[in-house]
């Protein structure tokens, strides 16, 4: 199981802000593997960017004046059944191991579900041996 380049921005909520960010993503080339966009008030939110090419991404993000930080974090294929996103997660509560935060997504015609789990930088390399 791999980790992922992950980067993060605080944006503001504003209409059209999330379509600004994609489509200069979009002109600098890079393929987003996961977003995750939450309302986390009514003034600014944070944006997470699961990026294929880390370097592509950074230099998209700095040349349009965006503000970001870098973090890895578990990107976990995992069977599209019921329980297989708590097995996995039951496994690092098991060894300690909080959960930052999670997303995932799947297709209902799919086999596979794509998982981002976040824990402690601290974390991660016990983290994988456990989830791979």
């Amino acid at each position: 199981m791999p980790t992922a380049t992950q980067l993060n921005l605080a944006l503001a909520n504003d209409i059209g802000t999330l379509a600004r960010l994609c489509r200069e993503l979009a002109h600098g080339g890079v393929n987003l593997l996961a977003i995750s966009a939450p309302e986390t008030g009514h003034d600014t939110g944070v944006v997470r960017l699961l990026v294929a090419n880390r370097d592509l991404a950074t230099h998209a993000l700095t040349k349009s004046g965006y503000t970001f930080a870098i973090e890895e974090v578990l990107f976990v294929q995992l069977a599209n059944r019921p329980g297989a996103l708590a097995r996995a997660v039951e496994k690092l509560a098991k060894a300690g191991i909080g959960v930052r935060y999670a997303y995932a997504t799947a297709s209902s015609r799919t086999k596979k579900t794509a998982a981002v789990i976040a824990v402690a930088e601290s974390d991660l390399t016990r983290a994988l041996r456990l989830l791979g």
